[in-house]
């Protein structure tokens, strides 16, 4: 699915495994400076990118949600740098960061900027991260990695309901199992 939402919006689908290295595709990941979901929104970024945020629900959570949050957050930052790595480099650190390093440093070249900047460790190692996770997720086997079961895609249904519900109710009323239910709406 996160796939789809990235290639439909004409972005590269190996940006998905920003969500890998991010969170491990988890929905429950929070960081230690706030980030939350999948995509590890903070919660001004996420409000910036149009996800709800409340006492209620958290659209960081939600995975279609927030996949297009994020493919909108990458567009922007692509738009701004024109390059791939150092869209991924901001996300990490944030765009004015790279930014500055750009006017100091007078390159937009991801790795001249390591080599002559102040980038934080962790985005020095953010973007080789990514690639190393694109590299290994599309040829697992040949970097040792054998007999992996996958999951197969989640199906399911979307209902909208007018007003509010409780989740505990809505599945007693339709005969589900409440925790799977939640477990099917994160950001809830």
């Amino acid at each position: 699915m996160m796939k789809k939402v990235l290639r439909e919006r004409g972005l590269p689908e190996d940006l998905v495994y920003v969500a890998l290295i991010e969170s491990g595709f988890s929905s429950s990941a929070l960081s230690r400076v706030g980030a939350v979901g999948y995509w590890q929104f903070m919660r001004g970024t996420g409000r910036d990118y149009g996800l709800k945020i409340n006492s209620h629900i958290d659209e960081r959570r939600d995975p279609v949600l927030s996949t297009q949050a994020a493919a909108d957050y990458f567009s922007g930052l692509y738009n701004l740098f024109g390059s791939w790595y150092l869209a991924i480099a901001s996300y990490n650190t944030g765009e004015n960061r790279v930014k500055r390093l750009i006017m100091t440093h007078h390159t937009r070249d991801f790795w001249e900027l390591i080599k002559r900047g102040r980038m934080p460790s962790e985005t020095v190692n953010y973007v080789p991260k990514f690639i190393a996770a694109s590299l290994i997720a599309k040829n697992p086997g040949k970097y040792g990695f054998a007999d992996i079961e996958y999951s197969r895609p989640l199906a399911y249904d979307e209902i909208k309901v007018s007003g509010t519900i409780s989740l505990r109710r809505l599945a007693n009323k339709m005969n589900l199992d409440y925790a799977e239910l939640k477990a099917l709406n994160p950001a809830y």
